[in-house]
């Protein structure tokens, strides 16, 4: 109750004032278009995630809603380092769920709004279980230590909202979108013990963002779409970012996509990525593709403790192959990419999180069945 209580007002106010407006533009109830529904795993040597997935998209003559949802599981084999004297080994299992609505309404010649709500609850990633754990082993039965009241048992679970505006300025070939956001994370702090006693990091994450993008057709095999963004978090500096898309058709069969992107936070943080799609129509409803692409970052802005969980630099390579198929009225699509992620090497003050930042390879597999109607 205390995060509905927040979006009501302050920044989120501002968000919700667009949702009724675009509500208010609504001229006819909207229809099931689309209904797909897929599985997704992810899994190394000893962490394993699984992810269920339903997205279904509802038309009107001047609304498009789409409506996502997904169930996940993470499992862990927690293993501590050596000289960790409280750490022991343990398996770890987590669930998750996620529910994600966004739509898109006609409300001049030229201009739509965009908008969208959202809500996460559980750990998102395998690294957020791996931190928990970790302190619940090292902080969480501190009887009689200064401090030991703060440690609380962590309850993730977050809420977004999107709002923007879309403008038509050429054509049928030329778009311009800007959109504001704001997230609300409820996570599993960070601690820290001295002489002091123990210490704890923020239990609420406040983040506002706001992206302008363009999308332009070229001409009739070429596409661009360049987004710029920024985004900045409780106590934390601006990140901002620059990406690129193009999409080029090389013949009748050959389709290519090219991305390229770069992020910048102050003081010390930047990424680097990129990728390259190529699908090859093999028939009138089979289509085979290859992706690869590459990350690059400085590692993550060490917070204040002294024995920082900031991952270090981190270079990641994925490269996958896929299955396409489209009938009049089924779809299904196929993917499997071996995927790995390289640290860099931990420091004295990150030493105790070595195996979380251990270099892994991954096998990514997703199979996924649609529905027109």
């Amino acid at each position: 109750m205390h995060g509905l209580s927040l979006i009501m007002g302050g920044k989120w106010g501002l968000v919700f004032l667009f949702a009724l407006v675009a509500l208010a533009s609504l001229r006819s109830a909207p229809s099931l278009s689309r209904l797909e529904i897929g599985l997704e795993s992810v899994s190394s040597g000893d962490v394993r995630l699984a992810q269920a997935n339903l997205q279904s998209q509802f038309l009107s003559s001047n609304l498009d809603v789409g409506l996502s949802a997904s169930l996940g599981r993470t499992e862990i084999e927690y293993q501590p380092v050596d000289f960790d004297f409280l750490g022991r080994e343990v398996d770890i299992e987590e669930h998750n769920k996620a529910i994600q609505i966004n739509a898109r309404s006609q409300i001049g010649e030229k201009l739509w709004y965009v908008g969208g709500v959202g809500f996460y609850d559980g750990f998102t990633n395998y690294r957020s279980i791996w931190l928990d754990e970790y302190y619940r082993q090292q902080f969480g039965n501190l009887a009689g230590v200064p401090g030991a009241e703060l440690y609380v048992e962590a309850d993730p679970h977050g809420i977004n909202a999107t709002s923007g505006i879309r403008w038509e300025y050429l054509p049928s070939s030329a778009y311009a979108q800007l959109t504001v956001s704001q997230l609300q994370d409820d996570v599993s702090p960070g601690y820290e013990i001295d002489f002091e006693g123990l210490r704890r990091g923020e239990l609420v994450l406040a983040t506002s963002a706001i992206a302008l993008s363009t999308e332009n057709v070229i001409n009739m095999r070429i596409r661009s779409l360049v987004e710029l963004r920024g985004s900045q978090t409780s106590a934390r500096d601006w990140r901002y970012g620059l990406g690129v898309t193009l999409f080029a058709a090389l013949g009748e069969r050959w389709i290519t996509r090219w991305q390229a992107g770069a992020t910048t936070e102050d003081p010390q943080f930047e990424a680097y990525s990129g990728s390259v799609a190529v699908e090859y129509q093999v028939s009138e409803s089979v289509s085979a593709y290859l992706d690869l692409s590459y990350y690059d970052d400085t590692g993550e802005i060490e917070n204040a403790f002294l024995f920082t969980s900031a991952a270090p630099g981190l270079i990641s390579r994925k490269a996958g192959i896929g299955l396409r198929w489209s009938g009049e009225t089924w779809s299904g699509r196929l993917y499997v990419a071996p995927s790995s992620s390289r640290y860099e090497p931990t420091q004295l003050n990150t030493d105790f999180f070595q195996n979380l930042y251990a270099n892994r390879d991954w096998t990514v597999a997703q199979i996924a069945f649609g529905r027109s109607f």
